[in-house]
């Protein structure tokens, strides 16, 4: 063998022994901790620049289709008690499908408003949010019940309290619910701390039986 190709020979040997030493100490040496990781490989939507399909902040479906809103039923008494949706909050959201009660005077003889809708056991729930609305006292609270009337076999009704929210203001709306299954006739009693206002059931649904 020539010098020359001793020579060459030598020199690689040695390149393949370094190179193979830096390569171990490099799989054996720690991470920094503050050395940011490589970013992986975009594929698909994100490389293309449009964003993922995501379920997050879908928006909920739609109530009950078949719901029934009270409103549309019209009252079988108590109809002198109810007004029109004040000016200030038409064309808000939030005041859909509304039954506005008009506040007692909170006179010794008028402390309650009531509103009585005919059901005939075609129900099951009531579900509405109560939005009152003052002139005069803007904090003050509202209060309102469900009764329920049951016929009974002989005839009668037997009245109990399915439902009370006594929370509502102005600054912070509430729900009513009420179970209604079997509910002949459905009254709302109609309660005011302020007689200077009204209180609107929005949305005030009922859930058919069948």
């Amino acid at each position: 063998m020539r010098k020359a190709e001793k020579i060459g020979l030598w020199l690689g040997i040695v390149t393949l022994v370094v190179s193979s030493t830096i390569a171990i100490g490099a799989w054996q040496w720690p991470r920094d901790p503050d050395t940011p990781a490589a970013p992986p490989e975009r594929t698909g939507a994100a490389a293309s620049g449009r964003p993922a399909p995501t379920t997050a902040g879908v928006a909920p479906a739609a109530g009950n289709p078949n719901s029934t809103y009270l409103a549309d039923l019209g009252p079988q008494s108590g109809g002198a008690n109810l007004a029109a949706l004040p000016r200030a909050l038409k064309g808000k959201a939030g005041y859909d499908h509304p039954i506005v009660v008009q506040c007692p005077t909170n006179q010794s003889d008028d402390k309650v408003r009531t509103v009585t809708y005919l059901l005939r056991g075609r129900y099951l729930d009531l579900a509405a949010t109560v939005r009152p609305y003052y002139t005069g006292q803007p904090d003050a609270r509202t209060f309102v019940t469900a009764v329920s009337g049951v016929r009974e076999r002989d005839g009668t009704l037997t009245r109990r309290t399915s439902g009370t929210q006594f929370a509502a203001t102005m600054a912070s709306p509430a729900p009513l619910t009420a179970a209604v299954d079997g509910v002949e006739e459905l009254t709302l009693q109609v309660q005011c701390e302020s007689p200077e206002g009204v209180v609107v059931l929005a949305d005030a649904s009922l859930t058919p039986a069948g």
